[in-house]
């Protein structure tokens, strides 16, 4: 069974690339970047390559200079995929010849029809006779038009902006979460000062309680200190 080796920093493009190939019946090797990949073919094969244009370390087009680089690993395909095309982005992938470039997201099963047919074709060229002359095959089979500059400016402006306002709305939710936390201290530091002060008024109340009990005491104390003191003066006469 062919082995398809996705390479993409992106967690949800691995795992789409993955269902769509599982699907056809393929095995699926996942690389999160081109430093991965190139370790993973230094002991292993596969029968296409699938790589992320723009990736953190090794791009899409290094990961195929170095395909095609490797004796054992030359006549692999190579599937280039990219969130835009324009012309730089198809010179880059003729330059390092490439097998097409496709669009992300996917549309519908686009991918899983191209890497058939990738495979296919494969198959069919280490079927001919030796010494038979193969068909000619074009650098790129699915290489869409270049679109015009114009066409190309305002998607690409559109990803930067998405881009941005994911970076913020990230920044935005670590600050809320942050905010949170120190709402949730202040509101449990509020409740014990609550606690403690609901705690002082009920020994204000039982103190002010006491002392109103002892009053009639008080007074009677007085009066008896008076009467001893009157009967004191008078002891005391010749």
């Amino acid at each position: 069974m062919p082995t398809i080796l996705v390479v993409d920093d992106s967690l949800s493009v691995r795992k789409a690339a993955e269902k769509m190939l599982l699907e056809a019946g393929l095995d699926v090797a996942l690389a999160a970047n081109g430093e991965d990949a190139m370790v993973w073919m230094s002991s292993n094969q596969p029968d296409l390559v699938i790589a992320d244009v723009i990736m953190p370390d090794k791009s899409g087009f290094e990961v195929c200079t170095f395909i095609r680089a490797q004796a054992n690993l030359v006549n692999t395909p190579v599937l280039l995929i990219s969130g835009f095309v324009d012309d730089e982005v198809t010179r880059q992938a003729e330059a390092c010849r490439a097998d097409g470039v496709i669009k992300k997201p996917f549309q519908g099963a686009s991918l899983r029809k191209r890497v058939v047919e990738l495979l296919s074709a494969r198959k069919g060229q280490e079927a001919l006779a030796p010494g038979a002359a193969p068909e000619p095959k074009s650098t790129l089979p699915s290489m869409p038009p270049r679109p015009a500059p114009a066409a190309v400016a305002a998607p690409v402006a559109q990803l930067e902006k998405i881009r941005v306002l994911r970076a913020t709305t990230q920044g935005l939710e670590a600050r809320v979460a942050e905010q949170e936390k120190g709402l949730a201290q202040a509101v449990a530091q509020v409740q014990d000062m609550h606690t403690r002060l609901a705690k002082e008024e009920k020994q204000s109340i039982e103190l002010r309680t006491r002392l109103a009990d002892l009053e009639p005491a008080v007074a009677s104390a007085k009066q008896l200190l008076q009467v001893l003191a009157e009967f004191a003066r008078h002891s005391l006469k010749p």
